[in-house]
């Protein structure tokens, strides 16, 4: 036994010298990582390797780097240091955790992530540096391992060395950003890449079903609300596929005129047209292999749709001015914020497009519907800002989490991020803010949609003339305010806007724009509210 014992002491020095060699030549956190997930496999086998930082002032958990080994595709790379959780526990207690049979010891109503996928053993230790936690390291299993116990001992000689080594990589990050060398800031976030930040049960599921589908290389239709994170969400995709090594190709629809779509989308010869002096390569050429992102996709054209699906079916195209077919293999992502059913409907969005584009559909549900997701979305922005800005960060972590909490972020994670940034540039201009000014940045973040729902009556004509959202006069409210009356009241509201416009909704004198609002944002209150505007106004 004491033989044993040596014998990994021996072998933890070993390592240790030359985790610090490694550390001389590693140029990024990922690459001091992959030194160490190879030292560590030279010795024995695991199936999942990662280190979390952590963040004492917002108690937020991130990747120091990518994790190596199995992917645990529904635990979010940023989340909250819960007690319940591994790491939570190892924080809070400052002592290792061995936890042999996963599944069992997390009784909860769903399966747990590393359960899930597949994991039985995992063992976590504490990082501390200067008396300081800055995060934890785990090793996991899908089988447990006979020299489990061995395996442990070689972590807890191994843990200092690696917590040093950290910190000195955290600290030279600052000094060539120009920031402080202090840890208080080290926890920020893990080396960029396309991930998803989560909390809840419900994107639990979500991204579970996300990465089943990525790995499919299937055609992808993204719906839901502006501000929910489409083209992020599109990006993860192509970046968790088979394709993630190719070129991810988006394109604006909205921004494609009819006159310029084919040389935009399939490219031209040199002298197709007026102007054509050189030839130009098309987007879905330059997708090929890779992954082609259309958003916004109902905005266009039944023409460009038409266009669009025969290459789509043929999976060959020709450039404007050439007669010769280009054959192209790209993975077809897809978006849109509208009600599809009643675009097809209308008219707007051909039913046999739909049909090809919507092989896999996922909604992204909006951030009012996910509460629990807040405080870690948060607390990424505010270190991702704070990182970005040198803008230090507000020490009141818990009263503007409260206060995030109570706002509904009509505009979903755009509005979120934008709030913040306007939170932590005050803080830093005019020092600690308080729960009211807090609450006064919201109320006026969120004005030009409040301005619908709270529908206060207001001088429609002078609005107009100082080129504010204009609101048409109210009939004076009863006392009484029966079920169903605010409805009604905001029913009215979009109704005589809409009249105005004579129907029009998007564009500089539409009816979004003369609410204040967002064009996604009026159309999910029309959809909600029962509105068809060219049948009402009528």
């Amino acid at each position: 036994m004491q033989k044993n014992k040596a014998q990994r002491i021996v072998v933890s020095h070993v390592l240790s010298k030359e985790l610090v060699m490694e550390l001389s030549r590693a140029t990024s956190r990922g690459t001091f990582f992959q030194s160490l997930s190879r030292l560590l496999q030279q010795q024995f086998n695991f199936d999942r390797l990662c280190i979390n930082l952590y963040d004492p002032n917002s108690e937020m958990l991130s990747y120091f780097s990518a994790a190596e080994g199995t992917m645990v595709s529904s635990l979010s790379p940023v989340r909250k240091a819960e007690k319940s959780t591994v790491a939570g526990h190892v924080i809070a207690t400052r002592k290792p955790v061995v936890i042999t049979d996963i599944a069992q010891h997390f009784a909860e109503s769903t399966l747990h992530p590393m359960a899930e996928a597949g994991l039985t053993t995992t063992m976590a230790f504490p990082l501390i540096l200067n008396n300081e936690i800055i995060g934890t390291l785990h090793c996991s299993f899908v089988r447990k391992p006979d020299n489990l116990y061995g395996i442990m001992e070689l972590f807890l000689e191994l843990s200092p060395y690696v917590a040093v080594c950290m910190g000195a990589l955290l600290a030279l990050e600052h000094l060539e950003q120009g920031g402080p060398s202090t840890l208080q800031m080290s926890c920020a976030l893990p080396e960029a890449n396309e991930t998803f930040i989560f909390e809840s049960p419900k994107m639990r599921r979500f991204m579970t079903m996300v990465n089943q589908i990525a790995r499919l290389d299937m055609p992808v239709l993204l719906l839901g609300e502006t501000g929910t994170g489409k083209t992020h969400l599109a990006r993860y995709i192509h970046a968790t596929g088979k394709r993630a090594k190719q070129n991810f190709v988006r394109v604006n629809c909205p921004a494609l005129s009819t006159s310029l779509f084919e040389s935009e989308i399939f490219g031209h010869a040199k002298g197709a047209f007026t102007g054509a002096s050189t030839k130009r390569i098309g987007r879905i050429e330059l997708a090929h292999e890779g992954t082609l992102f259309l958003d916004e996709i109902a905005e266009l054209s039944q023409e460009m749709q038409s266009k669009l699906l025969h290459v789509l079916d043929e999976q060959c195209f020709e450039r404007v001015g050439e007669s010769v077919s280009l054959s192209v293999d790209a993975r077809l992502v897809t978006a849109t914020n509208v009600d599809v059913q009643q675009a097809m409907a209308q008219g707007k969005l051909r039913r046999d497009f739909f049909y090809r584009l919507s092989a896999c559909t996922l909604e992204l549900p909006p951030l009012r519907d996910r509460p629990e997701d807040i405080p870690v979305i948060a607390g990424f922005f505010i270190n991702q800002l704070c990182a970005q800005h040198g803008l230090p960060k507000p020490a009141m972590i818990t009263k503007l989490t409260n206060c995030l909490l109570d706002h509904s972020w009509p505009g979903n994670i755009r509005e979120l991020r934008n709030t913040l940034s306007k939170i932590l540039i005050r803080n830093c201009i005019a020092g600690e803010l308080t729960t009211e000014d807090i609450r006064d940045i919201l109320s006026k973040e969120g004005d030009g949609i409040q301005k619908l729902e709270s529908l206060e009556p207001t001088n429609g004509e002078a609005a107009c003339e100082n080129d504010s959202p204009w609101t048409p006069q109210q009939p004076a409210r009863p006392a009484s305010n029966g079920p169903g009356r605010l409805e009604d009241l905001e029913r009215q509201h979009i109704l005589e806007t809409l009249r105005r416009t004579r129907g029009v909704v998007s564009g500089p004198k539409g009816a979004a724009a003369l609410l204040g609002l967002p064009r996604s944002t009026l159309q999910h209150r029309m959809r909600k509210l029962g509105i068809d505007g060219k049948k009402e106004i009528q």
